[in-house]
């Protein structure tokens, strides 16, 4: 593999120039082809004669796969009022201290199981029409769920949603009612320790 340096200069096709142009190794700040972050400080091939990064080595690649990981997408669904304190009552069952902060990793936890478990796309759908059907007192508040998730979970979500052919909004209540049952009605959770260490490492 050819490692490449700041400074070295080579030649490469530039999209903007339109034209086969001389080119010089250097550090730059360079977004995802969607839009959808930006990768700080890699170094790249700069087209001497717009300015534009045109190519990147080999060597970036890792910087490059890091950096979309971490990236985050956000997720806001609107829910009923008690929904969202079956969640935060089975955080603080996990870690008094934890907070909101640990929203999203318990969601994404139970989301990760259903996807990978056999018959946990069909379980999912029957926590979703559980939750559809059930019954609210008139004139309930709602109240918003927003967070930042990885670009991962955000494809988890994208497909259990597709398969499912049910919103976003739809998956999250069927997961809180999942948490429901596992994290806040049993009087020991089986789950519980687990998250615990979960948690642990997320507020480390």
């Amino acid at each position: 593999m050819k490692i490449c340096r700041a400074g070295e200069t080579s030649h490469a096709i530039c999209a903007h120039c339109k034209a086969l142009v001389p080119t010089t190794f250097a550090y730059r700040d360079v977004p995802f082809d969607d839009g959808a972050g930006i990768v700080q400080g890699i170094l790249a091939a700069v087209c001497d004669r717009c300015g534009l990064v045109v190519a990147i080595p080999a060597q970036s690649t890792p910087a490059i796969r890091r950096a979309r990981a971490v990236a985050e997408v956000a997720l806001e669904v609107v829910l009923p009022a008690p929904e969202l304190e079956l969640l935060d009552l089975a955080i603080w069952r996990i870690d008094p201290e934890a907070g909101q902060r640990l929203r999203k990793s318990l969601l994404a936890f139970y989301l990760a199981r259903f996807a990978s478990e056999p018959q946990g796309a069909d379980r999912l759908r029957t926590l979703i029409e559980a939750a559809e059907t059930a019954r609210h007192p008139a004139g309930l508040p709602r109240k918003r769920l927003s967070c930042k998730i990885s670009h991962r979970t955000d494809a988890v979500l994208r497909d259990m949603a597709a398969g499912l052919k049910a919103s976003r909004t739809q998956i999250v209540r069927g997961l809180i009612r999942e948490i429901d049952l596992r994290l806040v009605r049993p009087d020991v959770p089986e789950d519980l320790e687990t998250l615990r260490q979960a948690a642990a490492l997320v507020a480390a």
